[in-house]
């Protein structure tokens, strides 16, 4: 393809804009889990004054793909950064966080009423976090009936009530989603090896929740009485494995966590759910391509 010769990647750190002739190395990994990904961003041979105007706690953005199409591939978080020289190289490493600060080291103590919605305090906490709202789409929007204190790291909150609603939690470009495992966004994406698909699929198996239905409707009728205490359901989920696919393409900036896809290829075709991949890139080398997993919808 002829687009594999116009590649364009940006930086956009500090108020600073880091682009060609510059190297630019990236792995950018992404997943459908509440774990806080951490991004490298390598950069070769920038000029001391770039280096030192830049701090961390800055805002962080890496557009990748081609001239004709190309985009947001991460945005979040300055954590660290270091620099070191390789022969004649000196490559300064940008260590970012896919949210803010605030997500991973604020502490929030208040405490909420009685019959307070789930809903409600997950919209507050990505407030305090500063955090935009991707989705908040509850399998379970849990009723605390008798009040809820919070006391602690609000990425350790955020998670224990994503799970008291049954919901799956990630953050992506600095935005909370909280949601049913098997929800997506559908952005009309067709896969296949004339838009970039890269050898054929591998069949993998990929081990999932899914909600316990022998006691669901048990917790369906503690939640209605009225004298329910407010304590967490006690059914466990049960695991079971799903079979998807681990596929690999050039470059594409759209394809991130919960984007559904139409896979065609002469081994495999359906309609596919992300669930966790990567963006791996070098501007001067041949290493430029997006590697994810897929599972059926």
């Amino acid at each position: 393809m002829s687009n594999l010769f116009m590649r364009k990647t940006t930086f956009l750190v500090g108020g600073r804009e880091i682009t060609d002739p510059l190297t630019i190395k990236f792995s950018v990994p992404f997943g459908d889990n509440d774990k806080v990904d951490t991004i490298d961003i390598q950069i070769y041979n920038l000029k001391d004054e770039t280096i030192n105007s830049i701090s961390i706690n800055q805002v962080a953005i890496l557009s990748a793909g081609y001239v004709e199409d190309n985009g947001v591939i991460f945005s979040g978080t300055l954590k660290k950064k270091e620099t070191k020289w390789e022969g004649l190289d000196k490559i300064t490493t940008f260590k970012c966080i896919d949210c803010t600060l605030d997500y991973t080291r604020g502490v929030v103590k208040r405490t909420y009423g009685r019959n307070t919605p789930a809903s409600l305090i997950l919209r507050e906490l990505a407030r305090d976090a500063g955090l935009a709202i991707g989705d908040i789409d509850l399998p379970v929007d849990f009723i605390y009936r008798s009040g809820k204190a919070l006391n602690g790291k609000i990425k350790f909150l955020v998670s224990e009530i994503a799970k008291d609603c049954k919901a799956k939690l990630h953050i992506n470009k600095g935005r909370m989603y909280v949601r049913d495992q098997s929800k997506g966004d559908k952005l009309g994406l067709d896969i296949s090896k004339e838009t970039g698909l890269i050898d054929q699929p591998e069949e993998i198996e990929e081990e999932v929740k899914t909600e316990n239905k022998a006691e669901k409707k048990k917790e369906k009728n503690e939640k209605s009485d009225k004298k329910s205490d407010g304590k967490k359901p006690v059914s466990k989920p049960v695991k079971k494995k799903l079979k998807g696919y681990k596929i690999k393409l050039l470059l594409n900036h759209k394809i991130t966590t919960d984007v559904i896809i139409k896979l065609t290829s002469r081994k495999v075709s359906g309609v596919f759910r992300v669930s966790k991949g990567e963006h791996k890139g070098d501007t001067s080398g041949t290493e430029y391509y997006t590697e994810c997993e897929v599972v059926p919808v």
